[in-house]
């Protein structure tokens, strides 16, 4: 196959990583792969891309900026190239939008590309006529979880051979239970209860909801920290609700990591919370916990409540519930040998199923059985 992949972004954030992750996956298998991203805007995905040796294509804008315009150029270019593909992949709206309005000024021909979408987040599964109208014209959608699979049959009618639920994937030699960890240099004192939370700081995330369970957490465990490893535009009120609830000493911020850093961000942790789902919809950071040997305490919604296995991985909360998660919190923290051992599952499950082989291979399957299919009508 010759795939091109579209997204709508200049940097390495959110879906960039999966999509990254699958098109390593086709190259390797033998398929030609070729990537378009944001070309306005600065940022590091483009530089990020060519270092990995990806050919990535400079004739699409493929960004929000000035909309219309761009994505009017993008289509008509597409229109044109788009034949000498066989799947065009898209990861945002406006590249699917691209995509999709680029068959139709190419004619819709017969003899066209694939259009698949990869729904990398809830937000494109609000019930909203345009999200209707291009799903149900798409080729192909790629979900990240049963739960938007669901979805995608039930809210959009769109035909189950149409649609792959896979499941996120993470490196479970990159994040491991072993080596250094971020306690001597945050003041943490070994055996001291922490429990943590790395995403981006804004307030759909729901920083407040875990800042008002916790404060119920240290009426139990006066030690137990809370550690916040992540930047954003919510920070400053993040840290103000922190003051005003007394928690100052109790509430550890350790800015942003990547890297090793990260990765000895989550061995500090003795129990990793996720409580929203920010572009990647496969919640990767929980994800990169587990495979750290760390249970996870997660709302239950979409991928989490597929990652976690309740009671034998991690603890799943009713969305809201914050008497719910401030008890799931502190139940796994005054236990530490019970959260070692869901640690240790949970690393086991990420072993064995999150992979990105398993992933890459089930999108290939996918993709190929699609040219088999008539073309979906626009």
């Amino acid at each position: 196959m010759k795939v091109l992949e579209l997204l709508s972004s200049p940097v390495w954030t959110g879906p960039a990583e999966p999509m990254t992750s699958v098109a390593a996956h086709l190259r390797a298998r033998g398929h030609q792969v070729e990537i378009a991203v944001d070309a306005r805007r600065a940022g590091d995905l483009r530089a990020r891309l060519c270092s990995l040796g990806f050919t990535v294509r400079g004739d699409l804008a493929l960004t929000t900026r000035g909309f219309p315009p761009p994505l009017l150029a993008d289509a008509r270019r597409l229109a044109r190239i788009g034949p000498a593909f066989d799947v065009v992949h898209a990861h945002f709206s406006n590249d699917h939008s691209a995509a999709l309005l680029g068959l139709a000024l190419g004619g819709g021909r017969h003899e066209r590309p694939r259009v698949v979408r990869t729904i990398h987040s809830a937000r494109s599964l609000e019930d909203r006529f345009l999200q209707g109208f291009a799903h149900r014209r798409t080729d192909g959608l790629v979900a990240v979880c049963e739960a938007h699979a669901r979805l995608l049959r039930e809210r959009f009618r769109v035909p189950e051979e149409r649609i792959l639920a896979t499941r996120g994937a993470v490196d479970t030699a990159a994040f491991t239970p072993d080596g250094p960890d971020l306690r001597g240099e945050l003041g943490l004192a070994p055996g001291q209860p922490v429990v943590g939370i790395v995403s981006r700081v804004k307030p759909d995330r729901r920083h407040g909801e875990l800042v008002e369970a916790f404060r119920l957490v240290v009426q139990r465990l006066p030690d137990a920290r809370l550690l916040v490893v992540g930047r954003g535009e919510g920070l400053h009120d993040l840290r103000a609700r922190v003051a005003q609830r007394g928690l100052d000493r109790a509430v550890v911020f350790a800015g942003y990591r990547s890297g090793p850093a990260l990765a000895a961000a989550y061995r500090t942790l003795d129990v990793k919370v996720l409580l929203a789902e920010g572009n990647d919809g496969t919640c990767r950071a929980l994800l990169e916990a587990m495979a750290s040997g760390r249970p996870g305490v997660a709302y239950h919604f979409g991928a989490p409540a597929e990652s976690i296995v309740n009671g034998a991985t991690g603890l799943l909360v009713e969305q809201g519930d914050v008497p719910a998660l401030a008890s799931a919190l502190a139940e796994l923290l005054a236990a530490p040998a019970r959260a070692r051992a869901l640690g240790a599952a949970a690393r086991e499950r990420m072993r064995r199923y999150f992979t990105e082989a398993e992933r890459g291979s089930a999108v290939e399957r996918f993709l190929e059985g699609l040219l088999s299919l008539p073309p979906a009508v626009l």
